[in-house]
């Protein structure tokens, strides 16, 4: 809110910020929450630590597509579990509603894309002008009885209730959500980095699930190597007497002079910390200005 930089001392630092979702990959929704802006891989790789399977981006297959409100929102796959079936603006059934997420994310993306892009052009249009295509949530009851879906799902079905969508007797839109961040900066088995002293885990280190991360193991990996990082960060600075001498903003400094020698532009602030969703033509009215630039 102060556009302050504030250096703070430390002996070891554990980067545990998340993945990057809020910034809409490919234009994709996300799950994540608002913080997910990717600051922690720029933090690390600014501070020399190397990034891997950085390319390697999970989309879960059914986000929230309509209503506007909850776009991206995930849509568990105990919905499709329970028997509903994925079904393009025909009604036709286009892939196994089981398949592996990528899989299953794949089908979708191709079966809503225009078909001059290479798709089937076979989504189904939401009235606020995105493609999805139908879960069909009807047929859990039709296949084991009424009150299935109020018993096994009763959040999402109060949910959709609050927008007028009933989905025990109607179909809901889903899209492919952007959900999961495979890769991120490289740690060793304890947690540490290359750098000493800097130490990462969960969804901001890459490498743990290799390109494609089994559902339910980002639970693991953040237990697992948040007790390691943080156990090794405690133990590094508990070792450390040295004098580390008056801390500075020297790195960043220098990153910035590499990024001005080769070219890259500067147009954009990071770490963005939070997304900024109004509009631009709102923002050109606004008030309130927003610092622009380096730290030169």
């Amino acid at each position: 809110e102060t556009e302050e930089y504030h250096v703070v001392y430390a002996k070891a630092v554990v980067l545990a910020t998340g993945g990057f979702g809020r910034l809409h990959i490919q234009g994709f929704p996300t799950t994540n929450h608002y913080g997910a802006t990717g600051d922690g891989l720029v933090l690390g790789y600014r501070a020399g630590v190397p990034i891997r399977y950085l390319g390697a981006v999970q989309y879960h297959p059914t986000g929230a597509i309509f209503p506007e409100q909850i776009v991206g929102l995930l849509i568990t796959e105990k919905v499709r579990g329970s028997g509903a079936d994925v079904l393009n603006v025909d009604g036709e059934k286009f892939v196994f509603p089981l398949e592996p997420r990528d899989v299953e994310a794949a089908a979708i993306i191709r079966e809503c894309a225009p078909v001059e892009k290479g798709g089937r052009g076979k989504g189904v249009r939401t009235p606020t002008g995105n493609y999805g295509v139908w879960l069909d949530t009807p047929l859990i009851d039709l296949l084991y009885g009424e009150g299935t879906i109020e018993r096994k799902l009763p959040a999402m079905v109060r949910m959709y209730r609050r927008f007028g969508i009933d989905m025990t007797k109607e179909p809901i839109l889903v899209y492919p959500t952007l959900h999961y961040q495979n890769g991120g900066l490289r740690i060793k088995p304890d947690g540490s980095t290359n750098v000493p002293g800097l130490y990462a885990g969960g969804e901001v280190t890459g490498g743990v699930h290799g390109t494609n991360r089994l559902m339910g193991n980002s639970l693991l990996d953040v237990v697992v190597y948040g007790r390691r990082s943080g156990t090794s960060a405690a133990l590094y600075a508990k070792e450390q007497f040295r004098d580390f001498g008056k801390p500075t903003l020297q790195h960043v400094y220098e990153y910035e002079k590499e990024l001005a020698e080769i070219g890259v532009p500067e147009d954009k602030i990071s770490p963005v910390l939070l997304p900024n969703y109004v509009p631009e033509h709102v923002r050109k009215k606004q008030l309130t200005s927003y610092y622009q630039g380096n730290l030169y």
